[in-house]
């Protein structure tokens, strides 16, 4: 693999290269170890594969099931009622929908998920920014937030909890306190694609009190399979029956229909699974410590957030990570908020963390970046 190669794969606008991509550019060598996409190493089993290829052809002949069928089964597996429930193609289907109708001025975190900071913008929307400083391990409070909506006079607040990239979350508490104290906007968007991985409760039961609120969820990453685009949204039963209304009617393909159903009926290996994350993440925390020129953040999701030396070139180690090591991570210089010091790692199973700690700590000791 040549270092020019590795320039063009990043040069992207959007947030980073398809691993399809990454693949390609490491052809004839060792499988790439996939750390930039956070997503749940433990599920789905085995058996659900064998499920999909006996039922392919039907998956692929017929139309899938409505609305209906998709808001029984995700309520079978997360207790929340069928009537609050809206499924989308991947979480980024509502992400864009509420972008587009939100009452502007706008305000979200930075650095937090590209789509939160880059759409609002593309159409029109302003917004203002809460910083995350690492001085507090990124972590916001209720007050850093109500100061900015009351000064800014924001209408729309999102909220990511876990936040994306940074790994640090807010408690249940504080989050009841601030839908309280900003009950008069217009709308709260909490998104919590990552909060299974965390012991962070949710906000999905308080929609029908805070009749502004709508949580947003990506199914995908939960279940291990983020090609399928799933995600859903919970909000009180008026507002869920007007956005199921502007809605594509299929919007959940065939493949994510099938797989939906079946899960509905794991829920005990589902949890399972986050369970044994949630030991892996612990033992990849401690072992990135240990690594000197690498602060370590404190983490709620199924990812770790760490800050290089000054001086280290964050682009420099993702390159030579990818090229030396077949470890592609993701460098978050392109995040709003953030720059090339900071890394986000996704937790993977325990031998491909420790592969990807030792490739770090040679890499900084060579002083080869």
């Amino acid at each position: 693999m040549h270092a020019e190669s590795t320039q063009t794969l990043f040069a992207t606008e959007a947030h980073n290269p398809a691993f399809f991509s990454v693949r390609q550019v490491v052809e004839n060598q060792e499988e790439p170890i996939d750390f930039c996409v956070p997503v749940n190493r433990h599920f789905p089993p085995p058996s659900l594969l064998e499920d999909i290829q006996a039922a392919l052809p039907d998956i692929v002949k017929y139309y899938p099931d409505y609305a209906e069928v998709h808001q029984e089964a995700l309520s079978q597996l997360t207790g929340v009622p069928a009537a609050q429930i809206v499924v989308a193609n991947g979480s980024t289907e509502l992400i864009t929908m509420l972008c587009q109708q939100a009452s502007g001025p706008m305000a979200t975190c930075t650095p937090t998920f590209g789509q939160w900071t880059d759409l609002p913008e593309t159409h029109g929307v302003p917004v203002h920014y809460i910083q995350r400083e690492a001085e507090r391990d990124h972590v916001l409070s209720v007050a850093d937030i109500v100061s900015v909506v009351r000064e800014k006079g924001v209408r729309t607040l999102v909220l990511s909890n876990p936040n994306n990239p940074t790994g640090a979350a807010m408690p249940i508490k504080a989050i009841r306190e601030l839908l309280r104290q900003l009950s008069d906007l217009p709308l709260i968007i909490i998104d919590e694609s990552f909060i299974d991985y965390s012991n962070v409760g949710s906000a999905e039961n308080m929609v029908e009190l805070a009749r502004n609120l709508v949580v947003v969820k990506s199914l995908g990453k939960s279940l291990g399979w983020h090609g399928l685009r799933l995600g859903y949204a919970v909000t009180h039963e008026q507002r869920a029956a007007q956005i199921r209304k502007q809605l594509p009617f299929w919007n959940i393909n065939g493949l994510a229909a099938f797989v939906l159903q079946r899960v509905a009926t794991l829920r005990s290996e589902l949890r399972a699974s986050f369970a044994k994350t949630d030991l892996d993440r612990q033992a990849f925390v401690a072992g990135l410590k240990t690594v000197e020129k690498l602060h370590v953040f404190p983490s709620h999701a199924n990812f770790v957030f760490v800050e290089l030396a000054p001086g280290i070139s964050g682009k420099a180690l993702r390159n030579a990570l990818l090229e030396k090591h077949g470890c592609f991570i993701r460098e978050c210089s392109n995040k709003r908020g953030s720059s090339e010091s900071y890394l986000r790692l996704a937790v993977n199973l325990p031998a491909e963390n420790d592969r990807l700690i030792a490739a770090i700590r040679s890499l900084l000791e060579e002083q080869a970046i």
